[in-house]
């Protein structure tokens, strides 16, 4: 389960807030009231996303107004809401899939963030990283599922806003189009194949690759008995057959943007790997490089006051009897390789010394950088490592710290505490 996160509210009076609390809450989202709408919230109060409920559009002006990135979801039978939020859906909504979307709006604020800020400590330390101002590409949809006069509604609603729609007609022939290009949005159709519908959403899910492609149900007409189970299954909408062209063309559209922020995001982080913040050997970032932007995060994180930034330190040993230096070196180059994959796009993987590796983790609780660091050593822990004999491979010996940043901790500080904390972790091991 991600971090708990905290979602503003403001219901109208049409119900809708109330009936999805305790699917929400389930879902580790904490809802605050919004007491005085459409009087602007207060930052301060700490919330990461909004959720606004009926015809609220002075409500979402004076969000937009107090705090322009946070996230938006709104909840409404009038589509020209959706213009002003990030995301709308109809009533009645599934808690399912307002979680998955308001988790993904905040997850991917957070990666542009994120971005931004490591590339102006990037550029800050004499690195070379492009600006992130090319025009978003044609989106690429991919409709899976029989050709059906539905279909043809949904090619046409999309070709009218210069989509690029491919159609595949087995779940086989769209595995092949996946495998080969990126798309920004899948639609499947779902109106007489509900379970060929449900594998492939689940079989995506299932993919690092596929995992944040969004993924848009053609359902029958006013069909939402098998939403809980849609969503649950990773799908991301439902697209009743019988609505307005304009309406599943913005719905589709919305999402397909979406994936392209969040590529574009990584793009960006990708382009910060320049050599000149990076240990030549490990390919990880710097340990100086690493401090700034650490520093830079909690700063960030102060004036949020809903951000927190955890550290991860590992340190590594290797095995009893000895092996060559040569040996060592070559199983901590692949350990940082591992590394790199392990974590998310935004968080920074490091090399502090020879045996001393840090993970930073923004927009990262205490609970969720314990799990990592636990994935981390786990993963480690079984893996091989080739010795100076080929048939004798070896196993490092590893200990893991994860600590939380708190109140006006500086990185010098925080890091400090986190080698407290990893010396502590070793002696208790022995």
């Amino acid at each position: 389960m991600g971090r708990r996160i905290i979602v503003l509210v403001h219901d109208d009076g049409g119900g809708d807030a109330a009936a999805l609390a305790a699917g929400l809450a389930q879902a580790e989202l904490h809802l605050l009231p919004w007491p005085d709408p459409p009087a602007p919230p207060d930052p301060a109060w700490g919330f990461d996303a909004a959720l606004v409920c009926g015809a609220v559009p002075d409500a979402i002006a004076a969000l937009r107004a107090a705090a322009p990135k946070t996230p938006v979801v709104a909840i409404s039978d009038n589509p020209a809401d959706g213009e002003a939020a990030d995301a709308w859906l109809r009533p009645p909504a599934s808690a399912l899939q307002v979680a998955a979307r308001i988790r993904a709006l905040t997850r991917l604020a957070a990666m542009e963030d994120v971005a931004a800020r490591r590339a102006g400590a990037a550029r800050r330390a004499g690195a070379t990283v492009p600006l992130n101002d090319e025009p978003a590409l044609r989106p690429a949809v991919l409709f899976v599922g029989p050709a059906t006069p539905h279909f043809m509604a949904v090619r046409a609603a999309l070709a009218s806003a210069g989509a690029e729609v491919v159609a595949a007609f087995s779940s086989y022939s769209a595995f092949d189009y996946l495998h080969e290009r990126a798309f920004d949005a899948v639609v499947l159709n779902a109106i007489d194949k509900r379970d060929f519908a449900f594998t492939i959403s689940s079989a995506m899910r299932r993919n690092s690759r596929l995992y944040h492609t969004p993924v848009l149900l053609l359902a029958p007409p006013g069909g939402r008995g098998d939403s809980d189970e849609a969503f649950a299954r990773g799908v991301s909408d439902l697209l009743p057959a019988g609505a307005p062209q304009d309406e599943i063309r913005d719905r589709v559209l919305t999402l397909a943007a979406e994936r392209q922020r969040r590529r574009a995001a990584r793009n960006v982080l990708e382009s910060c790997r320049d050599a000149r913040i990076l240990d030549a050997a490990s390919g990880l970032y710097a340990a100086r490089f690493a401090a700034a932007h650490l520093q830079d995060l909690l700063v960030a994180a102060r004036r949020s006051g809903a951000s927190p930034v955890s550290l991860i330190l590992m340190r590594l040993k290797g095995p009893e009897p000895a092996v060559s230096a040569a040996a060592l070196a070559a199983a901590r180059r692949q350990f940082a390789a591992m590394l790199r994959h392990l974590l998310r796009a935004e968080d920074l993987p490091a090399l502090i010394d020879d045996s001393l590796f840090a993970a930073i983790l923004p927009h990262t609780g205490a609970a969720g950088a314990g799990c990592v660091a636990d994935r981390i050593r786990a993963i480690a822990d079984c893996t091989a490592f080739e010795g100076d004999d080929p048939l004798k491979p070896f196993r490092l010996r590893i200990s893991t710290a994860a600590v939380e940043a708190a109140g006006e901790e500086v990185a010098e500080a925080l890091i400090e505490r986190a080698l407290r904390a990893l010396e502590g972790a070793r002696q208790a091991a022995g």
